[in-house]
């Protein structure tokens, strides 16, 4: 008898288009990237990840929780995940929702704070990564295009520390 192993997609859309992981557990990437979306509203995005639903067949689906946050998020990206969390019920897929508060709590642990640090303390354990780690970014600088990579990759790790 053959045992599945649960697949996991990450999601954390952003003003590019929605970083995602497929991964097994924190160890086995399957898969990763940023899906582009063009334009930005939220039924291309809708589009984009049932793509993405189908072609992980994931059985647990992660997303940044923005309700009990201090941080901003737009009224597109609330929409935005609001139908990624319908999406996901309407399939029967257990979701989990993290708080960038608890991103931050768990890198906490690892002496990252900043979006920076962890990408950094990323690019430790995902030797992968460090081709797309963005450079340090001033608060008059963009955010970087590769950025939504890391923010999912540090959105599976909170969820593997928390529930492993």
């Amino acid at each position: 008898m053959e045992i599945k192993s649960k697949i996991t997609l990450v999601l954390y859309p952003n003003t590019f288009g929605v970083g995602y992981v497929i991964c097994e557990n924190a160890q086995s990437i399957i898969d990763y990237g940023l899906k582009k979306v063009r334009p930005l509203t939220v039924q291309k995005y809708v589009d984009k990840i049932r793509w993405l639903y189908e072609f992980s067949k994931p059985d647990v689906v992660i997303l940044r929780d923005y309700r009990n946050d201090d941080y901003k998020v737009s009224k597109r990206t609330q929409k935005v995940l609001n139908e990624l969390q319908s999406l996901a019920g309407a399939l029967n897929l257990n979701v989990y929702s993290y708080s960038r508060l608890q991103i931050k709590d768990v890198f906490s642990e690892f002496k990252a704070s900043t979006k920076y640090e962890i990408a950094k303390q990323l690019t430790t354990w995902y030797p992968q990564l460090r081709s797309k780690m963005p450079s340090y970014r001033k608060s008059y600088m963009a955010e970087s295009y590769h950025m939504g990579v890391f923010d999912a990759f540090a959105l599976a790790i909170v969820h593997f520390y928390l529930t492993e």
